[in-house]
Order: C-alpha cells, then structure tokens, then sequence
C-alpha cells in the first residue's frame, strides 16, 4: 500500500471524527466503516463513497468511478475533498451509513463439539 493511501485512509478517519468511523486494511487500500457498516475506499490515494439510496446528494459534486479494477462504480470524490470540504465529505459518509442496512450480527468464534 503506498504512502498516499495511508495518509488520505488517517485524513479522512479525522474528518470523520464526530462519526463512529474506522477503516480496515483491503482490496489493496482500506474500507471505510461508518457504525459497523462498510461506507466507502481509500485506494489509490483516492477516497470513494458506496453507492446507496443517498446517492442523490452528491450528484453534480463526486463522479462514478470503480476503486480499483473489476470494482462496482463508487462516488469518487474530488482531490482535496477531505481538506477543502470536510464537512460535506463527513455529511456524505454519514448519509451513506444510515441509509445502509445493519450490519449482521457476527458469529461466535467458538466451535461446538459434536454430543
């Protein structure tokens, strides 16, 4: 994972501090998790939204683009997004995350014996 990932993944993490984000290392970048719930990428130094049913509200300012090759089409957001507009990038994730379903409930890690 390049350097620029890792410092747009953090960036973005303390833009999204009022939220309960986090963000796990895959795909080659990260997953973005807003409450449990997968909300979007930073791969490539580059920072995407999941596409949801709030996806009206960034029409006209992010643009349709797949994180990496063979991915669905996500919203990526402008360079500079994050520092420019921090607000509106935290507005965005969180809109995502509500309208997400709930995450399953995990499953226990214990192993039962056969009787």
């Amino acid at each position: 994972m390049d350097e620029s990932t890792r410092e747009a993944a953090a960036d973005l993490i303390d833009c999204l501090l009022p939220l309960n984000a986090t963000a796990r290392s895959m795909f080659g970048g990260y997953c973005v998790y807003i409450d449990g719930k997968p909300a979007g990428l930073v791969n490539d130094g580059r920072i995407f939204v999941k596409r949801s049913p709030a996806e009206g509200i960034m029409a006209g300012y992010a643009e349709l683009a797949p994180a990496y090759p063979g991915a669905r089409d996500s919203w990526l957001l402008p360079a500079g997004a994050v520092r420019d507009d921090p607000g509106r990038v935290a507005g965005f994730f969180a809109a995502t995350a509500d309208a997400l379903p709930p995450p399953p409930p995990r499953r226990s890690r214990t192993r039962r014996r056969p009787a």
